[in-house]
């Protein structure tokens, strides 16, 4: 037994000492030995996800005409770039999401991100969309570009594919680009829709905090930013819209009421789409009433007059600056009886400022009793206190309505006025320096300083009725502080405001050389 025992052993140190050699020989690896030790049981590992399949690439078609520069996109056969001139009305984010994509509600959103084909016939005509959903639906769309006018058609045509009779909803987004954070100019950008025959209107601030929503049909709705404007018309009856903000533009989408259509009928709807500057006379035109968007608001129809009368004056003229004087003028004629009542109420009130003196001096210590004496003092001398303030209160609506119509109207773009004014509608300019300083910027602009130099004058003619020496300082430090704001406003505004000094302190002059007549018995 013993012997066997040993032989056994040998055998065994034999094969493992040979083995390994042997499979080397034969070409079986070490991790190939390992497969086949018997492991526990384990669950298999989990499949490989198969490999997403790229998205389709969309293909772009850049068009020109004389009004537009336009870049369409297959991607939901919307467009990519709709510019005028110099002035960029979308271009599409770092996404590439275009306007006027059109949708059908229950698909989703899928149709603003489909790829559509394009089966245009001409190479130098707008592309001509079309997608379709097999036993569904077949959609087309067309892009009919103006001619002379700044305006476009989109039709949209929906053939039903299917058997039975099908009803589609359909929906359109489009957007406006706004320029930087100029608080000028985004306060004049907003969103405007005529319901009614009445516009309604949400700017930019109220956008910012909350969504424009309505419910039921409008006539049109609209975006609108400084001088430009991009209104839609359609053919359907809207059942909602919605306009809100996302980062530098404003963006609407169209809801409309569903289209009815029998198994193989066509239904094509239509969408005019205004496109361009906020010129009245073109606006108005159309006659569907896009001219309201300049005429909306507390000081709407007396902006409208305003522009009304700077267009007539410019006719008349040949030139916007000189358009301004005369507007001026005519405003400053007007409210002459009032501002010449004001002024004599204001000599009385300088006149009797003795009186008032003393009377200050008598009551100190009675405001009650001091009160009715000053108020007897003007009621025998006939002075009203309020007569002063009378004219400026009269003519604040229309200066805030004038500020209005000069700083959004696009007529004045681009229009010379004499010598170093060459735009309008941008500060005068007179030469620039290479530093950027605070307040004033890197320009200097001559208008604002003249309007400063006239308010002091001014200023120094108007009867000081202040009661302290401290009013009377801080009325002479208003024209500074005018002067700041008005440094980078529109030259036709700061020339409005310089020509309306002049005149009143031509007023006031001649004013000055008619005495002031008092009741002898209050006479100083």
């Amino acid at each position: 037994m013993s012997k066997r025992y040993l032989v056994a052993f040998l055998v065994s140190l034999i094969i493992l000492l040979v083995y390994p050699h042997y499979l080397k020989l034969i070409g079986v690896t070490n991790s190939e030995r390992t497969s086949y030790k018997i492991t526990p049981s384990q669950p298999p590992p989990p499949p490989t996800p198969p490999q997403k399949l790229a998205a389709p690439r969309a293909e772009t078609f850049h068009y020109q005409n004389k009004l537009y520069e336009t870049l369409f996109s297959s991607r939901g056969g919307s467009i990519l770039l709709l510019r005028q001139g110099d002035a960029p009305l979308y271009k599409a984010g770092p996404e590439g999401e275009g306007i006027f994509g059109v949708k059908i509600l229950h698909e989703g959103e899928g149709l603003y991100q489909e790829i559509f084909q394009d089966d245009s016939e001409k190479k130098d005509a707008p592309p001509s969309f079309w997608y379709e959903v097999p036993g569904e639906y077949r959609m087309t769309k067309k892009f009919f570009m103006g001619g002379d006018r700044p305006t476009f058609v989109l039709e949209v045509e929906l053939e039903n594919l299917s058997s039975r009779e099908k009803n589609f909803s359909l929906a359109t987004r489009y957007a406006l680009q706004f320029g930087g954070h100029n608080p000028q100019e985004e306060a004049m950008t907003k969103t405007v829709r005529l319901v009614g025959g009445e516009p309604q209107a949400a700017n930019l601030g109220s956008l910012r905090k909350k969504p424009f929503i309505g419910t039921g049909p409008v006539e049109w709705q609209g975006l609108v930013k400084k001088y430009y404007a991009l209104l839609v018309k359609p053919d359907l009856k809207t059942a909602s819209q919605q306009t809100h903000v996302e980062e530098d533009r404003l963006v609407s989408e169209l809801r409309f009421t569903p289209l009815s259509l029998a198994p193989g009928e066509k239904k094509a709807a239509r969408f005019l789409v205004y496109a361009g500057p906020q010129r009245y006379e073109t606006l108005k035109e159309f006659g569907f009433g896009f001219e309201k968007i300049l005429g909306h608001g507390v000081f709407g129809v007396l902006k409208l007059a305003l522009l009304y009368g700077l267009n007539f004056f410019r006719r008349l003229a040949g030139n916007y600056g000189v358009a301004i004087l005369l507007i001026t003028l005519l405003i400053k004629l007007l409210f002459t009886p009032f501002t010449h009542l004001s002024y004599q109420s204001m000599g009385k009130m300088q006149a009797l400022q003795p009186k008032v003196k003393s009377f200050q001096k008598q009551y100190a210590k009675d405001p009650s009793r001091l009160n009715k004496e000053l108020m007897e003092l003007y009621r025998r001398n006939r002075v009203n206190p309020m007569m002063g303030c009378l004219p400026l209160v009269l003519q604040i609506p229309i200066f805030i309505a004038f500020y209005q119509v000069l700083s959004e109207a696009v007529e004045l773009k681009g229009a010379d006025f004499l010598w170093w004014i060459h735009d309008l509608s941008e500060p005068d300019r007179l030469f620039s320096w290479p530093t950027e300083l605070p307040f004033v910027g890197s320009a200097f602009n001559l208008l604002p300083l003249l309007m400063i130099g006239s308010m002091l004058w001014q200023q120094k003619l108007t009867p000081q009725t202040a009661a302290t020496p401290a009013q009377e300082k801080l009325m002479y430090l208003m024209p500074i502080i005018f002067g700041f704001v008005f440094y980078n406003l529109p030259s036709g505004l700061v020339l409005y405001w310089l020509a309306n000094n002049l005149l009143t302190i031509f007023h006031q002059l001649f004013i000055k050389r008619i005495p002031v007549i008092l009741h002898h018995e209050d006479s100083p």
